[in-house]
């Protein structure tokens, strides 16, 4: 399969085997470019703070087509980790209710809810089965205390995807929310916001992004009456005048959670890479990233590794993970040959995106075939 993307678009890329999406993206050069611009803008003194806010406005707008809701649904934090501890703080959770999380879910996933067990709140984790986890196993955990599900869209770990909409379906009839961290998949599948309470999301993963944004996006349908429990001028709707009187007003939309300026270094690159992926095409990126993920998997397998991610496209997206306890040895010793994947937690990783290709998979085979020739790893 030939690329989507091409990878002259990418900085420094050269020959290199880029398969270490899932940790983060090569950077684009149309984003190098972006942040210049950024710096060009601060010259303009205010009317740089004019081409700050259209460029953020853009880039909420491109994410809002993304998640299939309004730019007013996005705010912008620092970090993903930040956005779910505000997502904690905000659910005012007291000593009785539960939270239930899997343990497939990354760290930032799970620990702004054991903070919470000081407090009395339960953590209750969900068993993978095969390393996935269904949403009949997540609804088993779910009782009346149960205040939110936390679940990864597709797994750091396993590459496993969830159908976060059948959970979702189930969830709606109680007054339990989900939170869906995206992070592993908005870029290159769909991902619809109006089937979660929450959308949580990294910038330098598949969205081709850099390092300094943390999205979060809203549904207002069943979680309008949350409000934040930090606060900034960004989050009030006058920052000045009411103030002097000792009171505040939140943004009555997804604001409300933005404490004060985000990157704009950040947001400008953001704005570049998702205009990219839109004008791509999200369903073309997808059927590409699935059809070469077959490719590489049907390779894996007949060269004789265990894959913990699912062999079907439906259940899958970018990441392909293979069981290995040498997993950070084997991810040095490919780096060392031009090859960058993902080694470690008892796995290795290829995670495969748009400007991927066949070559890129008969150069990661050849790779692996090396290191077991040499002795250096054991399959």
């Amino acid at each position: 399969m030939e690329s989507l993307i091409s990878k002259k678009m990418f900085e420094n890329i050269g020959d290199r085997v880029w398969f270490y999406n899932g940790a983060e993206s090569p950077p684009l050069k149309g984003s190098v470019d972006a942040v210049r611009r950024y710096m060009e803008h601060r010259s303009y003194g205010p009317g740089g703070r004019s081409s700050n806010a259209e460029v953020e406005d853009s880039c909420k707008s491109n994410l809002a087509k993304m998640l299939g809701g309004q730019p007013n649904q996005i705010a912008l934090l620092s970090n993903s980790s930040d956005v779910i501890s505000m997502i904690a703080g905000a659910l005012g959770l007291k000593a009785g209710d539960n939270v239930v999380v899997n343990k497939l879910e990354f760290p930032s996933g799970i620990l702004p809810w054991l903070v919470l067990q000081e407090a009395g709140v339960e953590v209750r984790f969900v068993d993978h089965v095969n390393w996935r986890v269904s949403p009949e196993d997540i609804l088993s955990r779910v009782d009346a205390r149960t205040r939110i599900v936390v679940s990864s869209h597709v797994s750091y770990l396993s590459g496993a995807k969830l159908d976060y909409k059948e959970l979702y379906r189930a969830l709606k009839q109680t007054d339990t929310l989900l939170m869906l961290d995206a992070t592993q998949s908005l870029g290159i599948t769909a991902v619809d916001i109006n089937e979660t309470d929450f959308v949580v999301c990294s910038s330098y993963k598949w969205l081709l992004g850099i390092h300094g944004l943390g999205i979060l996006g809203i549904n207002p349908a069943r979680t309008s009456d949350f409000m934040p429990r930090a606060v900034g001028w960004r989050g009030v709707t006058d920052m000045f005048s009411p103030l002097r009187d000792g009171s505040y007003r939140f943004q009555p939309d997804a604001r409300r959670f933005e404490t004060g300026y985000p990157s704009y270094p950040c947001v400008y690159a953001l704005d570049y890479s998702t205009r990219l992926l839109l004008d791509t095409g999200i369903p073309l990126i997808e059927d590409h990233v699935l059809g070469l993920g077959t490719e590489l998997i049907s390779k894996l397998e007949a060269a004789g590794y265990e894959l913990m991610t699912p062999r079907e496209p439906e259940f899958r997206a970018g990441n392909i993970c293979v069981v290995s306890d040498q997993g950070e040895e084997i991810s040095a010793e490919l780096e060392r040959q031009g090859i960058y994947l993902w080694g470690g937690d008892g796995r290795f990783r290829a995670s495969v995106h748009a400007f991927n290709d066949s070559a890129d998979v008969d150069r990661l085979i050849a790779g692996l075939s090396a290191i077991h020739s040499k002795g250096e790893a054991i399959l």
